[in-house]
């Protein structure tokens, strides 16, 4: 593929198609299926998201991978802004998102208009709003079903770049992935969804999140592996600024979904994401059900809690961290070993639940633990990093 391709061409190298539309669309058809490979080229930008069907075939994974020289191509959820901003109110800018305003470029195929985040001029912008009378200080912004609303003096101009509500990559069972670089999408950067059998490696994902889910809640992770998956592995990628977790395991039991087995997050470069990796689970613990030998292993964690949208959440109070387990209901069968966890805004660990201690079943040994003289090891624990023999004995994680 080539962003200077064309979708009528056969799909060579020579003749490369174009659009992440045309790969959809051939992995549904089934012109391409396990044991074929999609090769993007490096250097070049794809706009909008892919999300896989099924692949076809017996035998043999479906690879997207890179070809060429230079930087890894883009799979790019970004909305781009034309000059077309109209005022709508004194200081309030306005722009049509919808597909075929014409007042935008880039995703110009994305139906949402579910805003998560602006960049302009290189700077992440995260202060959405929920109505327009709440808009108040430069680069506020609200959308609604057609527009995005901008408070500032003068029009914001051409080159705004805006990310909206979608998952900038969900890979189907049976696939390898590698070598994208997934940029601006207001969801998750990719999502694994009662799949088996994937990988995802050698990323750079970044720029994520931020988008509303439901009511107020905002959302947006660099990796999520929702229940129902099972031998998904992640490995060696690159995940930073994003609004929720970097890596995640998560769901709710939802009929035969039950489970994560085999899942695992190895060699990962995890920088300035609000958590580095969480774990939460909802339902009635059953035989087979929960997290099964899953691991998170061998990761360099830097900054926890100081991405983009570090202060702008609602839920601040021991968030910027390293491990997340929230409200865990289901059975635990996860290593955490060897990793690096260095600096972080809160704490290197925050547990909800009763004394606020880490789930049974979460193995944590082996793994490097390094944060500002006087920062708490875990939220609402009493213990210091210059206490860290002290927790480990209590907690009974004794060689973490």
């Amino acid at each position: 593929m080539s962003s200077s391709g064309n979708d009528a061409n056969p799909g060579t190298q020579n003749a490369p198609w174009q659009s992440l539309a045309r790969v959809k669309a051939a992995i549904e058809a089934g012109e391409v299926g396990r044991g074929d490979a999609v090769l993007l080229r490096r250097g070049d930008v794809f706009p909008g998201s892919l999300q896989m069907p099924a692949v076809k075939g017996a035998t043999g994974v479906f690879t997207l991978a890179s070809y060429g020289d230079g930087a890894l191509p883009q799979i790019n959820g970004y909305k781009v802004s034309s000059d077309a901003w109209m005022l709508h109110s004194p200081q309030v800018w306005k722009l049509n998102l919808r597909p075929g305003s014409g007042q935008f470029s880039g995703n110009t195929d994305g139906a949402s208009t579910n805003v998560g985040f602006l960049k302009a001029g290189g700077v992440i912008r995260g202060w959405k709003r929920w109505s327009l009378a709440e808009l108040a200080q430069d680069w506020d912004f609200y959308s609604d079903d057609t527009f995005i609303y901008v408070k500032l003096d003068a029009s914001p101009g051409a080159g705004v770049e805006i990310a909206v509500k979608q998952e900038g990559l969900r890979p189907a069972s049976n696939t390898a992935t590698s070598g994208m670089h997934v940029v601006g999408h207001g969801g998750h950067g990719v999502r694994t969804y009662g799949i088996q059998d994937a990988a995802i490696s050698d990323c750079l994902i970044e720029e994520i999140g931020g988008s509303r889910l439901k009511d107020t809640t905002r959302y947006g992770n660099g990796v999520e592996v929702w229940i129902g998956c099972s031998n998904v592995l992640v490995q060696g990628n690159t995940i930073r600024q994003t609004y929720d977790t970097a890596t995640t395991m998560q769901g709710n039991i939802e009929g035969p979904r039950v489970a994560w087995t085999d899942c695992r997050f190895v060699g990962n470069t995890i920088e300035n994401c609000n958590q580095s990796f969480e774990i939460w689970s909802h339902g009635t613990p059953a035989a087979g059900t929960g997290h099964i030998r899953c691991a998170f292993t061998d990761n360099q964690c830097r900054d926890a809690g100081y991405s983009w949208a570090a202060d702008i959440r609602p839920d601040q109070a021991g968030m910027g961290t390293h491990l997340l387990t929230y409200d865990v209901q289901l059975p635990c069968d996860v290593e955490i070993a060897r990793n690096q966890f260095i600096g972080a805004k809160d704490n290197f660990v925050r547990s909800s639940g009763s004394g606020r201690q880490i789930p049974a079943g979460i193995r944590i040994h082996g793994n490097t633990i390094a944060l500002a003289s006087g920062q708490k090891i875990a939220y609402q624990n009493p213990e210091t990093i210059e206490q860290l023999d002290a927790w480990r004995s209590r907690t009974g994680n004794s060689q973490s």
